[in-house]
């Protein structure tokens, strides 16, 4: 008895120490590390205090000097505000947050913080020590207090330059128009500009007296608010009204929608931002003489102006060479605007620049020898390619074009190779590039290539308008070791990428390594791919799943699914609608008729474990091969469905691959292994848990669908029924996340042998996995799910857990 207590309690403290390893001693270290920082950052006059603690990035608001005090703290536009963090008197804050498209600016004094709310004109003075000790509760005010209007400084202006189209009547490319917006905007500063446009002092007085006595300031919104400004000029308009209203004005209404090509997927700043912040990281700026930069699909030049702010505020000493090359003529025409502004107001004579317009950049002749290649490039598919593009997109790839490419993949292997040694490319990418076949070999290539620092899946609500999966890859040059990057996952939901962005820099800032989130995560894998033959992207839970069941392959103590079955795709009909009958139709059939048909494995056939006769399909076969030789035996043996469903399809057959007048009535691919009846459990093509069930008899024909078939004979039935639990199980589905592909819309995977052979389970035909606990109470369960009772399967965690996949969890 003494002996039982004693080990007891060592197991007891044992698992203490492993629980204090693992979760209290890195919170101590990370907490020292930030007590530190906190020690060195006391007040709020120190912009590292809002930068480590929000995960915000300061930018100058006016310019870059030493004694800078004034700066717009950026996250993603719908928390941004201004700060000024010494007091002084004489400024417009009303004027400059509003144009600077926030709605507050935040004034430190010695005393207390006034936050000024353009939209309200009210000044909230609170007291200094209130806002240290409720930090983040003053943040969500500002956030909550940051609603967007239209009488914001985006569409205050945008309204204007809509009445400038409906003047114009330009469709698509909005070059008249767009040039009156520039003069516009300029007059702000020149008064003298336009002055011989008829009717233009109009709106040089509309744009001058603002919103409620809040003047527009042209210096903030050419550096805050001009790239999102003129994204609107890259629409469309369907319809255009020249209706005058009540006082004789233009109207600003008029329909328009998104195009759907490079300079039109506009770039959100924030992403922009986070892309050009992590690619200058590896670049040593102190020590450049200069620096050549590239966007070879600028669109209005979001990337470019990005970079030129964020070099200013990292003090770069050296001299910046901007390309751009777009096929749009208004986003040619305002990346030269915004780039001379940039050059004559802030780099002066330390700054060139040259955009090209161009029919297709992929065409161009690029240089190789860029330091910064920054990019958001079309997502065109291959269907939607004319033939040039297409022939173009061939050459770019060579050897490594496979299937029908998305365009914006030969951009960025173009740009890679462009790349000078130590050259840095940060790239906006479709996620289908991470994981599809079709860029497996291109993707490998790439990895020989370039070093990969982060890569990032934002999911479908990036760009607006467009439902498209984006993700980010920052990589630099040369390939001089095997790294691992850190990744950033976000779930598929709207308004996730800002917020993983944002925690991505408060980790930087406070040199972490993890985040993790129900939402997102930020992390380093232990390696990459972390998935077998692609890149795909994975939470940092599924990451850590991974590592723990991959050492259990290693140990022997689990198999892969390929070393345990053989998962067979089932017939292919080649005319489902003219072989396939309900069971009503089957019913009605002649018995003499009915032996010439099965029920068929189809998404309706399978759900939890259940396998029901829903359809039937026509199977002229038996083991021995087909039945009915001829079309004579045809019409004598099965007289009813040749009359009723056969014979009016005979021309569409007899034209399909391997078909002709003498196999007309034959399926496609019967699969020969089908032709045997024996137990086998079966899967649709794409589910998930709830997509297995057991055929016992053999007893289905699976149309598409998959059966998955011992490899080595299974010594009693038994062994199907403790597959069919595992495979019905929650865990299940976290393995399908981490090893297999996910499909668009939802929580389902590709149960194909491709994506589902390298899933670690138990092998039954280890002696100690079958004698075991676990092995008996899931048998159980698995013929409680083929009995149509599904209450057992939320048990099978349990289990599992327990006896099957210990210290998984």
């Amino acid at each position: 008895m003494y002996l039982v207590k004693n080990v007891i309690i060592l197991k007891i403290f044992r698992e203490f120490i492993r629980w204090f390893y693992k979760k209290i001693l890195p919170l101590q270290i990370t907490f020292s590390y930030n007590y530190n920082i906190l020690i060195e950052m006391q007040n709020l006059n120190n912009i590292s205090y809002w930068k480590q603690n929000l995960g915000l990035l300061p930018i100058s608001l006016v310019s870059v000097s030493a004694e800078n005090d004034r700066f717009i703290m950026l996250n993603g536009g719908y928390g941004d505000f201004c700060l000024q963090t010494n007091d002084r008197e004489g400024e417009d804050y009303f004027s400059d947050a509003w144009s600077s498209n926030t709605k507050h600016f935040v004034v430190l004094g010695k005393e207390k913080v006034e936050l000024y709310n353009w939209k309200t004109k009210k000044i909230e003075p609170i007291p200094i020590k209130q806002v240290e000790d409720n930090f983040d509760k003053f943040y969500k005010y500002i956030v909550n207090n940051n609603i967007k209007t239209e009488n914001d400084i985006v569409p205050f202006i945008v309204n204007i330059f809509k009445e400038f189209r409906n003047i114009t009547q330009e469709k698509n490319n909005a070059i008249q128009a767009l040039d009156l917006l520039f003069k516009l905007l300029l007059s702000l500063d020149n008064p003298s500009i336009g002055e011989n446009i008829r009717g233009f002092d109009y709106y040089i007085d509309k744009l001058k007296r603002g919103i409620a006595d809040i003047k527009p300031q042209l210096a903030l919104i050419m550096r805050h608010s001009a790239g999102i400004l003129f994204q609107e000029a890259q629409k469309e308009v369907l319809f255009f009204d020249r209706q005058l209203d009540f006082f004789g004005n233009i109207s600003n209404k008029q329909k328009s929608h998104q195009l759907l090509y490079s300079s039109v997927h506009y770039t959100p700043p924030y992403l922009a931002r986070t892309i050009v912040e992590n690619a200058i990281q590896h670049i040593d700026l102190q020590n450049k003489p200069s620096l050549k930069i590239f966007d070879p699909a600028c669109g209005s030049s979001e990337f470019l102006v990005e970079v030129l702010k964020q070099l200013k505020e990292q003090h770069f000493p050296g001299n910046v060479e901007i390309m751009g090359y777009d096929s749009s003529q208004t986003a040619i025409n305002t990346s030269n605007f915004l780039l001379e502004y940039e050059r004559e107001h802030v780099w002066k004579d330390k700054m060139k620049f040259n955009t090209k317009l161009v029919e297709d950049s992929l065409a161009e002749n690029w240089e190789n020898d860029y330091d910064l290649i920054l990019m958001n490039p079309p997502f065109v598919s291959y269907e939607q390619m004319d033939k040039s593009s297409r022939e173009v997109v061939k050459e770019v790839l060579g050897s490594y074009l496979d299937g029908k490419p998305n365009q914006a993949s030969a951009f960025f292997y173009k740009s890679v190779l462009s790349l000078k040694e130590n050259g840095v490319i940060g790239c906006v990418i479709p996620s289908s590039f991470l994981s599809l076949d079709a860029y497996q070999k291109l993707r490998k290539n790439i990895y020989d290539i370039i070093n990969i620092d982060l890569i990032g899946k934002l999911g479908n609500y990036v760009f607006e308008n467009a439902l498209t999966d984006v993700s980010f890859i920052i990589g630099h040059k040369p390939k001089n070791q095997i790294t691992t990057p850190y990744v950033l996952w976000t779930k598929n939901e709207k308004g996730i990428a800002q917020n993983a962005l944002r925690d991505l820099r408060k980790m930087q800032y406070s040199n972490g390594n993890t985040v993790e989130e129900k939402e997102y995560s930020i992390y380093k894998p232990i390696l990459f791919p972390i998935a077998e033959n692609n890149w795909k992207l994975i939470s940092f839970q599924e990451s850590e799943l991974f590592k723990k069941i991959e050492r259990f392959v290693l140990e022997g103590k689990l198999s892969r699914v390929e070393d345990i079955f053989d998962v067979k795709q089932g017939i292919k009909a080649g005319d489902s609608k003219v072989f396939k009958l309900s069971e009503g139709q089957y019913k009605d059939l002649p018995k003499s008729e009915r032996i010439y048909f099965m029920p068929v494995v189809d998404n309706e056939a399978v759900k939890d474990g259940i396998i029901s006769k829903k359809n039937y399909i026509w199977y002229p076969y038996n083991e021995e091969g087909l039945l009915i030789k001829s079309e004579e035996n045809l019409r004598s043996q099965a007289p009813q469905f040749y009359k009723n469903n056969l014979f009016q399809h005979k021309i569409k057959l007899s034209n399909l691959a391997r078909k002709d007048e003498n196999n007309w009535w034959h399926l496609s691919e019967h699969r020969a292994w089908l032709r045997k009846k024996e137990a086998r459990l079966v899967s649709t093509a794409f589910g998930k848990s709830d997509s297995f069930a057991f055929d016992k008899d053999g007893e289905f024909v699976i149309e598409g669908r998959y059966g998955w078939l011992p490899k080595k004979e299974f010594q009693d039935i038994n062994a199907y029924y403790f597959y069919l639990a595992l495979f019905s199980s929650p865990f299940f589905d976290r393995l399908l996340s981490v090893y297999s592909k996910q499909l668009a819309g939802g929580n389902w995977y590709d149960l194909s042998k491709k994506y589902t052979k390298n899933i670690p389970i138990p092998n039954v035909h280890n002696e100690e996995m079958k004698n075991s606990i676990g092995y008996d109470k899931l048998v159980e369960i698995g013929k409680d799910l083929s009995a149509g009772n599904s209450y057992p399967k939320m048990m099978i965690d349990e289990i599992l857990l327990s006896y099957i996949y210990p210290s998984i969890d």
